[in-house]
């Protein structure tokens, strides 16, 4: 054999240390650029330091900040959206875009609760079908609805959540107090039943804003 050529061994060395040599630059690279990326997050969310601490608190909202990120979370806390209709389906609604941050909610649903409420709105109770309020000096009783009734045990979800009732609206046909709402939304969200004619028109005051209000039925 030619002393000159490498045994079948040392080839074999050769291309493990030929493998490993072409694998490590890039593996490397990776792992350095990884690093930069997170350093480079880490930092923007450190400056200035009031903008994760003051605007959001991270440990209330930790688990959607990993999904959207401070910016998002941001936006939907400037956000304003207006409920049509404190049902089951109104009621979870109301719950889970609460927990999730907004700005504030008007929920708007004058209608008093029935029986069948109490099997899907989770806040209302027998004593709720028949509770009565005390207003002025005239003591004329009136019987809450179901924004009403459901509004306080909703605030306790976020502190940082404004949850009015819209209480101008006396009925769920009430035309012009259901599209003065509109104004200055961000989203409207109708859960319950209406016209057809008075849903298309607030669909069109909402496309119609300069906000752009979404209209969500």
């Amino acid at each position: 054999s030619d002393p000159s050529k490498p045994s079948a061994h040392e080839m074999k060395r050769r291309r493990n240390n030929d493998d490993h040599g072409s694998s490590s630059p890039i593996a490397s690279s990776n792992t350095h650029s990884c690093t930069n990326t997170m350093t480079s997050e880490t930092t923007n969310n450190d400056v200035p330091p009031s903008a994760a601490t003051t605007e959001v608190d991270e440990k209330l909202y930790s688990r959607q900040l990993y999904v959207m990120g401070h910016e998002a979370q941001k936006r939907m806390m400037a956000s304003r959206a207006v409920l049509v209709g404190v049902s089951g389906l109104g009621v979870e609604v109301a719950k889970n875009i609460i927990l999730a941050g907004i700005s504030s909610v008007t929920l708007c649903d004058p209608e008093l609760p029935n029986s069948f409420d109490l099997g899907g709105n989770f806040y209302l109770s027998e004593g709720d079908l028949n509770k009565c309020e005390i207003e002025g000096d005239d003591s004329d009783n009136k019987r809450k609805g179901r924004a009403e009734l459901c509004r306080d045990q909703l605030a306790e979800l976020n502190e940082y959540v404004k949850v009015n009732v819209a209480s101008d609206v006396t009925s769920l046909q009430d035309e012009v107090g259901l599209l003065n709402l509109v104004e200055g939304a961000s989203v409207v969200v109708v859960t319950v039943p209406l016209s057809t004619e008075l849903l298309c028109k607030m669909n069109d005051k909402c496309r119609g804003s300069n906000s752009k209000t979404c209209f969500i039925y």
